[in-house]
């Protein structure tokens, strides 16, 4: 299963042309470019799509060329190389992936970077760059490459003062905007959340925890095997409650553990046979889960993904089972501080400079993948949310003065809080503080002297809303998947109602 392929279809061309050769390598450049980082480089490599990086790629192929004896292991780490320094090169100089016709090697041509055509420049062939790597072995070659791609971009700005070199979207590499929610998904979504209790009283007895952890997906998986021994019963009950509940809980577990967004493709007698919309296409007329949003992100079609289950190839006479539930995970992409940036800036939520202000002090692993427990950690950083702390406190009364007061802060003036006191009862039982000149009151119990009552909080920070007819934004608590036997912080995200249906879809998050 290749995930990520949501339908790119190569236009009818004769096979040796060199459109049809192009598009056949844009359509894998996807799986050149997870082949190269989920297998090839592993941990470790800065997989960020950055100048920077090439020189640590340079350096692995040089090691690659030195260590591995088998010919065909070196061309596909070259291909898969070429793949990533493409896509770098491209990002810098801006342009497209164009096909250079001259045979190499008893091939049909190569595939060539062509810079912006504002920069007059020539085209950039990845193989032949890097067969001059590996000859010169300086590790300087990428560097200098991309140093002459500057200077051409430099002196480009220079003349035109406010030009940018534009780079031409590479389908399923570059991030995009999801598709609009169409009215059939939005309806089955509804309909699926309204049932899990239902659904997991029938189909575990009552036994089923519904957490969302990726853990949870081994034990569905278990009982669709379960259920079905053949993929001709699972057929059959494709439309059934249980098949279509185990397709919602399996994209959720994606959804909010990878930060992917539900998806559906309508049937259009337009579409061109095999694309999505078509009668041919995979895609069409089922929920999916996808990561438009991200660079190479997945896409898996929970329905599809079940149903695999059931296929396995005898071996000695014995059924393997196929790939599970878990492996399909492997394929999504976890947001990022980079990642969430992004968002935040594209709904207008964060300044562009405070989001750079972060990523600069966070340089070191703004592109490593967060886990979901730490996606809100990220949203506070970029200033659009607060915490309360889960562990201990030094003093109640002040924990409770610095919440009320930094949530203040991000409504812009539109509220504040003052003459913040904790008093009453053995541990100080009434929160009040004033809103605006109000006094408010609110009822708290602490088991201790140490830790906040965090369902109180919950309470009094709808008090920081601001008031909704002048502005629209409210706190919103964060819920997340949560690893066991673990204290988390309260986080509340301050947004409009828009901005969060958003931040739900794109960040795998329910805010509440």
């Amino acid at each position: 299963m290749r995930p990520y392929s949501v339908g790119m279809v190569l236009e009818i061309q004769p096979e040796s042309s060199p459109q049809h050769l192009l598009q056949k390598w844009i359509a894998d450049l996807p799986y050149q470019l997870l082949l190269l980082e989920k297998v090839l480089l592993g941990e470790g490599f800065p997989f960020d799509y950055s100048p920077k990086s090439l020189d640590a790629l340079e350096a692995r192929l040089l090691e690659h060329h030195d260590s591995a004896q088998d010919p065909a292991k070196r061309k596909e780490f070259v291909e898969s190389a070429m793949a990533y320094l493409g896509e770098v090169l491209l990002g810098i100089a801006g342009g497209a992936w164009g096909w250079n016709t001259r045979p190499v090697d008893d091939l049909p041509g190569q595939p060539v970077v062509w810079p912006d055509p504002e920069l007059e420049l020539s085209p950039v062939a990845p193989k032949l760059l890097i067969s001059y790597a590996l000859r010169v072995r300086t590790g300087t070659a990428f560097a200098e490459e991309i140093e002459r791609l500057r200077q051409a971009v430099t002196a480009r700005q220079h003349a035109v003062p406010g030009w940018e070199p534009a780079k031409e979207h590479t389908p399923h590499v570059d991030p995009t905007a999801p598709l609009p929610e169409d009215p059939v998904l939005t309806a089955w979504l509804a309909e699926r959340r309204e049932a899990l209790p239902a659904w997991a009283e029938g189909a575990f007895n009552g036994a089923w925890r519904w957490n969302f952890h990726p853990d949870t997906l081994d034990w569905l998986e278990a009982v669709v095997r379960q259920r079905f021994a053949t993929v001709e019963e699972f057929d059959a009950s494709r439309d059934e409650p249980f098949v279509q509940g185990a397709c919602w809980y399996m994209g959720e577990v994606i959804r909010r553990n990878k930060g992917a967004v539900w998806q559906y493709i309508p049937f259009d007698p337009d579409a061109e046979p095999g694309a999505p919309g078509s009668r041919e296409s995979v895609w069409t007329e089922v929920p999916f889960v996808d990561q438009p949003d991200k660079r190479v992100g997945g896409a898996a079609i929970p329905l599809g993904c079940l149903r695999e289950l059931l296929f396995g190839e005898e071996v000695d006479g014995k059924r393997e089972e196929g790939e599970s539930l878990w492996d399909v995970l492997f394929w999504f992409r976890s947001s990022s501080y980079a990642h969430v940036g992004a968002l935040l800036t594209r709904m207008g939520m964060a300044p562009r400079e405070k989001v750079d202000s972060v990523l600069a002090k966070y340089a070191e692993f703004a592109h490593d993948e967060l886990p979901p427990h730490e996606v809100p950690d990220a949203l506070e950083a970029f200033g659009v949310a607060i915490s309360a702390h889960g562990d201990d406190v030094d003093d109640l009364e002040e924990s409770y003065r610095g919440i009320l007061e930094e949530a203040a802060a991000l409504t812009d003036g539109a509220v504040t809080i003052t003459d913040v006191r904790l008093h009453g009862g053995e541990y100080g039982e009434v929160l009040e503080f004033a809103r605006n000149g109000v006094l408010v009151t609110q009822q708290t119990e602490h088991q201790s002297d140490e830790y906040l009552d965090h369902l109180a909080i919950m309470e009094f920070i709808d008090h920081v809303d601001p008031d909704p007819g002048d502005d629209t934004r409210r706190f919103y608590l964060v819920q997340f998947v949560r690893l066991r036997d673990a204290n988390y912080e309260s986080y509340f995200v301050f947004a409009t109602p828009e901005q969060a249906t958003v931040l739900e879809k794109e960040l795998g998050l329910d805010l509440r």
